[in-house]
């Protein structure tokens, strides 16, 4: 990763602070969804020390594999949970954990799916965050309802074991639907956008966050693993 990568990684780890748990809202440009996903990984897996879960809907799960042991980002916090592969000509070999489900075009199997690997692949007990690669790939498959739906369970699901981190990477640009409803979500905004780093890297560590909402006394409310 070079030095803006870099920056942007102590900005997001930052922007979330020690207590931070629950969905959290990334404003990303589209065409930025890949270098952020994994900086957001970097500085979860690493800089934050957690246990996690990346779904794939958009690319293979090799894809983020291959650019995490290029810029020496280990693999043995993260589990995989892919959901496009199976329909991918991308066989590239691959002995990251991972499992595979007959999503985007199902996804209301999916947090059946996440459950099950709670019983024999990952302890989501101990799952300190969980993510997906890009939430608008399921649309062209799903009634914009269900995608809606399937975002409300599954932050459900992630959160209702543990203190866990829900990134949710939207472009609030080119998909406003969609960014509405996962802020209705989120405990937390970042913006992520070229111009609110630029001035939160230059103002010495000021970070720009927006509280969406403080939940008191909920699982949200104490620090994360």
């Amino acid at each position: 990763m070079n030095e803006q990568d870099e920056s942007l990684m102590r900005y997001i780890v930052a922007s979330l602070g020690e207590n931070t748990t629950g969905p959290v809202l990334f404003d990303v440009n589209s065409t930025q969804f890949v270098r952020v996903n994994l900086v957001i990984l970097k500085g979860l897996l690493l800089e934050k020390k957690l246990n996690g879960l990346f779904i794939s809907v958009d690319r293979p799960h090799q894809y983020m594999v291959h650019l995490m042991r290029m810029h020496q980002i280990g693999l043995d916090r993260l589990m995989f949970l892919d959901a496009i592969g199976r329909f991918s000509a991308d066989n590239k070999i691959c002995n990251a954990g991972a499992s595979f489900v007959d999503a985007p075009f199902h996804i209301d199997t999916l947090p059946a799916a996440i459950n099950s690997m709670g019983t024999d692949k990952l302890n989501l007990n101990a799952c300190g965050f969980a993510m997906i690669d890009n939430l608008a790939a399921m649309l062209p498959y799903n009634s914009f309802a269900s995608v809606q739906s399937f975002l409300k369970m599954f932050v459900e699901v992630m959160t209702s074991r543990g203190n866990t981190i829900v990134p949710l990477v939207v472009d609030s640009e080119r998909c406003r639907p969609l960014y509405e409803a996962a802020k209705s979500l989120a405990v937390k905004e970042i913006d992520c956008r070229a111009e609110a780093i630029a001035k939160a890297t230059s103002s010495m560590g000021s970070i720009r966050t927006v509280e969406i909402r403080k939940i008191s006394g909920s699982r949200f409310a104490e620090g994360g693993r």
